[in-house]
């Protein structure tokens, strides 16, 4: 919830006013690609890790949380999630790809806010679904 304080020109008060629609609202944040959706498949040149992107897409700051990246098959990744204000965005830390999801390609989801501790303006939004080529 957002607030504004103000001070009108009555000598000695203050007024606070909460203001609606300022909760935030976390998504994965894939790479752009002209021809086609985003692709989630970001990875670090130098370590070929996973690099995952999260964003605060909402008008409110958003609590430390955590972000979940599930290989099929290779096992479910838990990643810690610092704080993000509103309208930023996150490189969490770069994630070894488990060598078992290549088969041929990795196929993964991410959600973010997985343990649901954030209250947020969309949470049908949490989560999305990639691939890397093998």
């Amino acid at each position: 919830m957002c607030s504004y304080t103000f001070t009108p020109l009555f000598a000695g008060l203050t007024l606070t006013v909460l203001l609606s629609g300022c909760s935030p609202d976390l998504v994965p944040l894939g790479k752009a690609d002209l021809t086609g959706p985003p692709s989630f498949c970001k990875k670090d040149p130098q370590s070929n890790k996973l690099i995952v992107t999260v964003k605060n897409q909402g008008r409110g700051s958003a609590a430390a949380s955590t972000t979940t990246v599930e290989f099929n098959p290779g096992g479910s990744f838990p990643l810690p999630t610092a704080a993000i204000a509103a309208g930023g965005t996150l490189d969490l830390t770069p994630l070894e790809i488990p060598a078992a999801c290549y088969n041929p390609d990795c196929e993964f989801k991410i959600t973010v806010d997985s343990a649901k501790q954030i209250n947020e303006s969309d949470e049908d939004n949490n989560s999305a679904e990639g691939s890397c080529l093998g």
